[in-house]
């Protein structure tokens, strides 16, 4: 059986003995499964589901998610890529290639990741420099005229110095298609280039440096009209949007820059990780709604948005063959997001920028920091019996200055330009305690039980109204507490089995959408309280050497202790479940090997997803929308000759070609997953 070696808990350690609710997932696997972007974790990882709206993929994990999407939001999943959060959505999906492994961790991370953690952690490690000379390539074709390049070439330049570049490119046409012609919908056209460079000094002693360059185009995201007729649609209907003069366009750059210096000081690990990254974009997107259910009007957007984002972290770790392994360090963060996010109407009659007026323009900078100083611990007590403490102090800020015009303004008569409002600054400060606690029993050598109780936080942020102070006005952090009981054991040499039960007490979950407070219509944030909880099973059997079964099933149930949903906020949903958490979720998938006469092998995938119905909320609507039961099957068959350095692989993702919802809006507009995806892709490795 294949283990996958993670940092999970920030040191080395085999995904199957770790104490903690991970799934890891190879690059083997990944390329196997078909996992070529962000939102396809949601296929192969239990408990999570990807939803996706107009500020990129959305990530909920056993029900934790984020409902504010906005400059001043914080996920509540972090995203990592090379131990560095990115906590914009746009962004996190131009790295995800040339992928060494990815750590899907379950359950609130507070205490060793920080902020954003209530519902856990997704780590994208990328491929690093080895001493070796190699090189390969991968073409994808494939229906919606997709066209994919992935390349990579390693070199070694001394048994000191390593160097690894890697590309990426992807087109695919949309797949919504608006009624009377025009471009679809949902497009992809990005580019991305990573340059890095390992240097080793010592055996002990290395920096790694790296660079990232990206750029997306093309028409860009959108949703389906008529939320209310969804359970009534199919086929082509399921995809059909109304057309906009408008159309859309995305222009996005994204530069990245990390280093990693590591190495040993009196048998202590020191590791620092420092990142700087900007994203730039100036995109135009418009609604795909019938224009009669908004005053006869076409809508549409400009937005032009730069963030710049910091960090860095000092980590020191150690592990004592007496019984005690602990890591502990330091961690600082700063993101600065300028923007002026335009939302625009044009009558239908004379659909023109020079006839558009501007609705509602919030020109300003929003500024997150974050800081803070953590350490966890491990120590045996003996042979069998472990235990684990660790707490993190954390303290983050959120600060905003600009302005905001709810228009039309006799000031504004350029639609193009900023349309500069009322002062529209807000601050929120808070300090933050995290801690995680946990005993381990090792009933045999490859057998672990674990328990813990945990706590995972989001930061607080503000209202741009509050009826108490008549102006903006800060909430508190989002808080959460996990207890969970798990089992990791390897029952046989080709067969492991991992279970995992949790109980949230969701003390804090911070809901976001627009409500009319004392006669002012806002995006208001309050916090409600929950309870979630669920059952978790995975299994990986390998018959044969030929074989291996993958299987899952999870159980989950979750409710809101006390909720005043809608416009005015008077519609009790008070036991009401929360979004995206299915009852029952069962995954199953075969890999078999065939082996040929000529020396190659032909390997063929078929994996299968079952997931029973859930929910999705329109806050402002006070109304939940069910997405049905449904099932997601993606086949894949690869032949490899025999050197192993040429692969051929036909794949089908998606074979009943049902879509299903992913998320409300909140002009009976809803966003759909990515319907049937079929094609072929060679691959070269040298």
């Amino acid at each position: 059986m294949d283990t996958v070696i993670i940092k999970a808990r920030r040191v080395a350690e085999s995904s199957s003995t770790v104490p903690l609710a991970v799934t890891a997932i190879s690059a083997d696997e990944l390329k196997s499964r078909g996992v070529i972007s962000v939102a396809d974790i949601g296929n192969v990882a239990p408990g999570v589901v990807m939803g996706r709206d107009g500020f990129g993929v959305n990530i909920n994990i056993r029900g934790v998610t984020t409902t504010d999407t906005t400059s001043k939001g914080l996920p509540g999943v972090s995203f990592n890529v090379d131990d560095v959060a990115i906590s914009r959505p746009v962004a996190q999906g131009l790295s995800f290639f040339d992928i060494d492994h990815v750590e899907v961790l379950r359950g609130p991370q507070g205490t060793l990741y920080g902020k954003s953690t209530t519902g856990g952690a997704v780590n994208v490690i990328t491929a690093k420099p080895q001493f070796d000379d190699a090189a390969s390539a991968q073409v994808e074709l494939g229906n919606y005229n997709t066209r994919r390049l992935e390349g990579m070439l390693n070199k070694q330049f001394s048994e000191h110095v390593a160097v690894r570049v890697a590309l990426n490119s992807n087109d695919r046409d949309g797949y919504l298609e608006p009624a009377g012609g025009g471009a679809a919908r949902n497009d992809q056209k990005d580019r991305a280039l990573r340059l890095s460079g390992l240097l080793k000094f010592t055996p002990t002693t290395s920096l790694l440096l790296s660079t990232t360059a990206a750029s997306v185009s093309g028409i860009g995201f959108s949703t389906v009209p008529g939320i209310g007729e969804a359970g009534n649609k199919s086929g082509k209907e399921q995809l059909r949007v109304f057309a906009n003069p408008f159309g859309g366009k995305i222009d996005e750059d994204y530069h990245r820059y990390n280093g990693e210096f590591s190495t040993e000081l009196a048998g202590v690990a020191v590791t620092y990780v420092g990142s700087f990254s900007k994203f730039k974009s100036n995109d135009r997107g418009s609604s795909t709604y019938d224009p009669a259910t908004n005053g006869n009007q076409y809508a549409w957007r400009l937005y032009r948005g730069n963030v710049k984002e910091d960090s860095h972290e000092l980590r020191f770790a150690h592990a004592d063959a007496q019984g005690l392994s602990w890591v502990a360090g330091l961690n600082y963060s700063d993101e600065k997001v300028r923007e002026s996010d335009h939302y625009l109407n044009a009558p239908v009659a004379t659909p023109t920028i020079a006839a558009s007026v501007n609705g509602i323009d919030p020109v300003n900078t929003t500024e997150h920091k974050s800081s803070g100083v953590f350490g966890q611990g491990t120590y045996a007590l003996n042979s069998q019996w472990s235990m684990v403490l660790g707490a993190r102090r954390s303290k983050d800020t959120t600060d905003r200055v600009g302005t905001f015009a709810a228009g039309p303004l006799p000031s504004c008569t350029n639609a193009l330009a900023d349309c500069i409002g009322d002062t529209n600054n807000g601050y929120q400060s808070a300090s933050v305690n995290t801690y995680r606690a946990g005993l381990n029993y090792q009933i045999a050598p490859e057998q672990l039980l674990f328990a813990a109780v945990a706590t995972g936080y989001k930061p607080g942020g503000f209202n741009d109204f509050d009826p108490i102070a008549r102006s903006t006005a800060p909430y508190e952090p989002e808080k959460l507490t996990a207890y969970e009981i798990g089992y990791k054991g390897r029952l046989a040499s080709n067969l492991q089995f991992n279970s995992d039960l949790y109980y949230y007490n969701y003390a804090k979950d911070q809901i976001s959408s627009l409500a009319n407070i004392a006669g002012n219509f806002v995006i208001f944030t309050r916090s409600v309280p929950a309870t979630i909880y669920g059952w978790e099973n995975e299994l990986s059997y390998r018959p044969t050497s030929a074989d291996i079964l993958r299987a899952s099933v999870t159980f989950a149930h979750s409710e809101y202790k006390s909720f005043m949903a809608g416009l005015m906020q008077n519609v009790d949903w008070s036991g009401k479940s929360l979004d995206k958490t299915p009852s029952t979720v069962a995954t199953l998938s075969w890999n078999h090997s065939w082996p040929l006469a000529n020396g190659g092998r032909v390997k063929t995938q078929i994996g299968t997803r079952y997931s029973t119905s859930y929910l999705n909320s329109d806050f402002v609507g006070a109304v939940q929308y069910r997405q049905k039961a449904f099932s997601r099957t993606d086949i894949s068959a690869t032949y490899l000759t025999a050197d192993g350095k040429y692969t051929l692989q036909a794949f089908v993702n998606n074979l009943e070609d049902k879509v299903q919802i992913t998320a409300v809006g909140g002009n009976n507009d809803y966003s759909v997953s990515a319907p049937r995806f079929f094609g072929i892709r060679l691959g070269a490795q040298f």
